[in-house]
């Protein structure tokens, strides 16, 4: 079985390494048609067209310009091999600041900031040395001493570029969370692509304004100690007026080529995450039953087994997509759930599709509950202990001590002589946290943030949404198409497993533990909550209407029956 479970694992990670090499090669083909056009349009030339296309097709299939595509392109599949990684492993809880600030100096994001900012310097590079013009080269010719004087507005150019590859790092991978997004409308590839392509330039437009912005302000106070660093690096002479002085930076010329190669560089990295969500959020069918051919070890990844791959998320969210999918639109599909096996005459396709939905469902209350656990137990601290001072967590009295003296009398000496010491240690350890914890600032860096507990926790919703949807359409449409009436031994456990999420979710929303300080993902993370919430409430309803006539036969606890009672009244 272990080696069954190896074979698939290594299935699915070749269909999600195709389809990520797939989603780069995309993205690299869009750069070289956005550059194309970049080109069309600052060779612009309306007296003569035919030498402005002939220009231009010059340009773009000139031999400088492939080879300097071939070294970005180069880069771009790095950056993309790099930022592909987040997308096959589970992502990681960040309790503290502490965690938050050991990953931003972590090896990988090094190395991917590095990465941010080489493309970012090539990509302005690129089309400054494609463009032409005064601002094509970092040297020109000196017209008052022999040698080259440097080009002080293509520097600025190109430190804007490096500029602009640090500052999206910080905003798309140290502030903001990336996670994959399904449409709520299920879309080819390409439908995604053209959608979201209108999108992204306007917003890409907008979001290159406040780094050029940055940058200009931050080269009139330190552009001299740049140019200086570089004049020392490399002896060039300086006969135009320095740029770091405002007469100088107020141009519009220099100060637009600047937004528009930041704007690039936004539409790039936007690109490739939407090339990455196009790719791997597609729909893939996956088999009810094990397909394999004999003396063959290429075996069929079935459904129930993608469903339980938690190390996988993307595959498991791709495994209650097809899920939901069979629920409430494939009949020929559902027909193999509500069969029996033979010989034997076993549920067995059901069983495992069931008993991973309630787990799953079950184990997301689970980290539901412990979100506001934690500021409950907090918030009974401080009205215990209001006054800060540390309270003994023991208080000796004489029953206790009679108590724990006749349990000494009924335990060996030696046994309770390390109990002790182990207690002993425990009780010093735990006070020892307790008062460096009551330090604001050792709080600060080291406790646990709520807030993030919230967001981790509301990021990994999807797949509820979908396993809510999907058993309920199922309980749903068993009534009709279950000849066995294998559903109606679970349907107790399924209303159960409905009814504990809708609790949770209750509370989170009553505790107001989300976000404190806006962020750029906080629109996202509060549409899971409204999502994962509305899912919930639905699956109840659809699973009350249909078995409304027969909710006493289902042998349900007399509290189950009066938690449902606001849903036969339509009043949830």
């Amino acid at each position: 079985m272990e080696k069954v479970n190896e074979i698939n694992k290594t299935g699915c990670k070749e269909l999600l390494v195709w389809r990520m090499f797939l989603a780069i090669v995309l993205s690299i083909i869009f750069q070289f048609f956005l550059m194309s056009i970049i080109i069309l349009v600052t060779n612009l030339n309306p007296i003569n067209p035919f030498a402005w296309m002939l220009n231009t097709w010059n340009v773009i299939f000139s031999f400088r310009m492939w080879w300097y595509f071939l070294l970005l392109a180069t880069v771009t599949f790095l950056q993309g091999f790099m930022c592909s990684k987040d997308y096959l492993n589970p992502p990681k809880y960040m309790s503290n600041r502490f965690f938050i600030f050991c990953s931003m100096l972590g090896p990988r994001n090094v190395l991917l900031c590095t990465l941010y900012i080489i493309v970012g310097g090539i990509l302005t590079w690129l089309h400054l040395s494609l463009k032409g013009g005064p601002y094509s080269s970092l040297t020109k010719n000196c017209n008052t001493t022999d040698g080259l004087c440097l080009v002080e507005e293509y520097f600025f150019l190109l430190l804007g570029g490096f500029w602009s590859g640090l500052y999206f790092f910080t905003k798309y991978n140290i502030y903001a969370v990336q996670f994959l997004q399904f449409s709520i409308i299920p879309q080819t590839k390409f439908s995604q692509i053209k959608r979201a392509i209108h999108e992204l330039l306007p917003g890409a437009m907008s979001s290159a304004v406040w780094p050029a912005l940055y940058f200009t302000g931050f080269y009139c106070l330190f552009g001299a100690y740049s140019r200086s660093f570089l004049m020392y690096l490399i002896p060039f002479s300086l006969e135009d007026e320095p740029l770091d002085k405002i007469s100088r930076l107020l141009n519009l010329s220099l100060i637009f080529y600047l937004w528009l190669y930041g704007s690039l560089f936004v539409i790039m990295a936007n690109t490739m995450h939407l090339m990455f969500q196009a790719s791997l959020t597609e729909w893939i069918p996956f088999d009810i039953e094990r397909h394999s051919v004999f003396n063959n070890e290429k075996l069929s990844i079935t459904l129930a087994e993608v469903l339980a791959m938690e190390d996988i998320p993307i595959i498991r969210q791709l495994g209650y997509l097809d899920l939901v999918t069979l629920a409430q639109k494939d009949k020929s599909r559902r027909g193999l759930l509500f069969t029996l096996s033979k010989p034997g005459g076993h549920p067995y396709n059901w069983n495992q599709i069931i008993e991973n939905c309630l787990s799953t469902i079950a184990e997301y209350t689970v980290e539901l509950n412990s979100i506001f656990s934690v500021k409950e137990e907090k918030q009974l601290e401080s009205e215990l202990n209001p006054s800060g001072v540390y309270q003994k967590p023991y208080q000796y009295h004489m029953r206790s001590l009679a108590a724990s003296t006749t349990k000494s009398m009924e335990t060996p000496p030696e046994a309770t002589s390390d109990q002790f010491f182990i207690r002993l240690y425990k009780n010093y350890k735990q006070n020892v946290i307790d008062y460096l914890f009551s330090k604001p600032l050792i709080c600060f860096i080291f406790g646990e943030q709520l807030d993030s507990k919230a967001r981790h926790v509301l990021s990994k919703s999807q797949p509820i949404v979908w396993a809510e949807d999907a058993i309920s359409s199922l309980a749903a449409v068993s009534l009709t198409e279950d000849p066995y009436g294998i559903v109606l031994k679970d349907l107790p456990k399924i209303i159960e497993t409905l009814l504990s999420i809708k609790q949770a979710l209750d509370k989170l929303q009553k505790a107001s533990v989300l976000m404190r300080k806006p962020v750029s993902s906080d629109k996202v993370l509060r549409q899971c909550l409204t999502s994962l919430r509305s899912a919930t409430r639905r699956s109840i309803y659809r699973i009350v209407t249909t078995f409304k006539d027969f909710i006493d036969d289902l042998k349900l606890a007399p509290e189950i029956v009066d938690q449902l009672h606001p849903f036969f009244t339509y009043r949830e």
